[in-house]
């Protein structure tokens, strides 16, 4: 098991949480997320952006903004399918958009 905390987690594209932990399984997958509210040990701050997703594989498409980004990441998915947490690396936070070095890092 793993945790990683961020400044931002979106979980849907209709907003996000705002200091939140992510929980991964041995197999990566997500197991739980929860507020940060106090240092836990064992967890690794990341910073910046983390999306779940259902996507395995996912790309940042040249030009797209985030919030369509989003919708894409996002799709309709079964209740008990999987579901992965991905890292938005050198993200503009204060604008919510992707920087010309934006890259995403599956946990």
């Amino acid at each position: 098991m793993r945790r990683f905390a961020c400044h931002y987690l979106y979980v849907s594209a209709d907003g996000c949480y705002s200091k939140y932990v992510v929980e991964l399984e041995d197999s990566d997958r997500v197991r739980a997320y929860f507020p940060l509210k106090e240092e836990i040990s064992a967890t690794q701050w990341i910073g910046g952006v983390i999306i779940i997703s259902p996507m395995y594989e996912l790309d940042i498409c040249s030009g797209e903004k985030f919030v369509d980004f989003l919708h894409r990441a996002m799709l309709e998915t079964e209740l008990e399918q999987p579901v992965y947490a991905w890292h938005i690396a050198d993200f503009d936070l204060p604008g919510k958009e992707f920087t010309a070095g934006s890259r995403l890092v599956r946990l």
